[in-house]
């Protein structure tokens, strides 16, 4: 982790707006979730994907700069007993696939202003991404998986919070 970088988009930044871009909600596999009592395993990932700078004039003069970041989130239970193979990534994609019971996946906008006149690095910019933006996002994530769990009668799953692996706050 770059934290020189970081704490400088950290300095310059000031989020503005979180909104719902893109979602999407399936059940696979003639999953039926009003079966009682299914064994299932809950996955969650979230990572920024794009990052882009907008500008808004205003007519007296006055100049806004945000960078908008995009992040998906997704979570999915697989039917279970999962062999350990499967768990540890070593089966096959297909094998994991057919376990597939349900999956939610949605893009999240988030929306900060450039509180500084100077052009921030690259590495600020991609560090904020990938650490603070997928933490700032995780409650609406959270929110909304669960209430989109609920009207697909699905089990509510309370997301853990969000947590840096050891992997990450060593790069």
């Amino acid at each position: 982790m770059n934290r020189d970088a970081l704490q400088k988009a950290i300095d310059n930044l000031s989020i503005q707006m979180v909104y719902l871009h893109d979602s999407e909600a399936k059940i696979y596999n003639d999953f039926d979730p009003l079966i009682p009592n299914q064994e299932l395993t809950g996955q969650f990932n979230i990572n920024t994907k794009s990052c882009t700078k907008k500008e808004l004039h205003e007519e007296g003069g006055a100049e806004h700069v945000f960078l908008v970041y995009q992040t998906e989130a997704r979570m999915r239970y697989l039917k279970g007993p999962i062999k350990e193979e499967i768990k540890e990534g070593l089966g096959n994609y297909e094998q994991l696939e057919k376990l597939v019971a349900a999956e939610i996946v949605a893009v999240f906008t988030a929306e900060y202003l450039i509180k500084c006149d100077e052009e921030l690095p690259h590495d600020a910019i991609m560090e904020f991404g990938r650490i603070n933006v997928p933490h700032q996002i995780w409650p609406y994530w959270r929110e909304y998986c669960h209430s989109t769990c609920a009207r697909m009668s699905l089990p509510v799953s309370i997301l853990p919070m969000l947590s840096i692996n050891k992997s990450t706050e060593n790069c």
